[in-house]
């Protein structure tokens, strides 16, 4: 068994795995996306170093940014770290925010078209905004789930109808998970959640999110994956003399909120998920104890 600890952004997610891992004999497994990749850590609100040393900590700092790296490419890098967790009688807890990468490693993915250089290539010459009214118009679902920016999703995705003539989210997963797993998900109160989520975007942007970007941009391209992500794209902006810094916080918050949006929906829809309250830190650590009890 592993135990999955998800919620909306911002919710304290990564507070409660830690002291979940600290009272259970845990070690976490990240699955957040940009976490990843090496340097990026101020907009990822990557864990700190300090964290890091209180509990085993791994996926974080493992990709290059201007790697390839995709959803199944993650899930078979994950297996084996979490039989190695399980190996040592620790338990795997899995924590982050790209729930794509999530089930790929718990319930897999359908073998769908591989990769099509010469579809993508046409495809990076439309504007993101464009695309994303193509994939509405072909696949709503699929649209729904994937924001705009996020132009690599939606390359995918047109790049599996293109191929294959089927919408993405047509392919069928496998109904039943190889990996047994404890789903708990953080909720809290709507206002106070927006009030966290404009207190961490201007909390980034203070510990130095765009000279960060910067100092990135001199060891990676600008169209390096990463560089589009919550804040990082912004930033990049600013640093290109397209948009003002307050500008590009709005812009953040605007993201950032749209995004927590986006995760709340994909969990509410998710089966078998155990809800706490994130208000209350002690009495959700005390539950999540409680439940992992009452599975092991």
């Amino acid at each position: 068994m592993v135990v999955v600890i998800a919620g909306p952004t911002g919710v304290g997610k990564s507070d409660l795995a830690l002291r979940l891992a600290e009272a259970a004999l845990g070690e976490i497994v990240n699955f957040d996306s940009i976490q990843l990749y090496r340097g990026f850590d101020i907009g990822s609100a990557k864990p700190s170093p300090e964290a890091r040393a209180r509990v085993p900590h791994h996926l974080f700092d493992v990709l290059e940014a201007d790697q390839e790296f995709n959803a199944a490419e993650y899930a078979r890098t994950a297996r084996p770290i979490i039989e190695a967790i399980r190996g040592r009688g620790k338990l795997p807890i899995l924590v982050g925010g790209t729930f794509f990468y999530l089930l790929a490693l718990l319930a897999g993915l359908p073998v769908m078209p591989g990769r099509n250089e010469s579809i993508r290539k046409r495809l990076r010459k439309i504007r993101p905004q464009r695309l994303h009214r193509w994939l509405a118009r072909i696949d709503h679902k699929s649209a729904a789930a994937i924001a705009p920016t996020d132009r690599h999703r939606v390359e995918r995705a047109l790049e599996v109808w293109i191929v294959s003539g089927r919408p993405i989210s047509n392919w069928q997963r496998p109904t039943e998970e190889e990996i047994p797993a404890l789903k708990i998900a953080l909720s809290i109160d709507r206002e106070e959640l927006v009030k966290r989520l404009d207190e961490r975007v201007e909390a980034i942007y203070r510990a130095g999110l765009i000279d960060e970007t910067r100092m990135l941009l001199e060891r990676y391209p600008a169209s390096a994956r990463p560089f589009s992500a919550i804040g990082y794209r912004e930033a990049l902006a600013v640093i290109r003399g397209e948009m003002t810094k307050d500008a590009a916080m709005n812009e953040t918050r605007r993201r950032t909120r749209a995004y927590a949006k986006r995760q709340m929906t994909w969990l509410r829809a998710e089966r078998n998920v155990h809800w706490l309250d994130a208000a209350d830190r002690e009495a959700a650590l005390a539950a999540a104890l409680r439940w992992i009890e009452g599975e092991s």
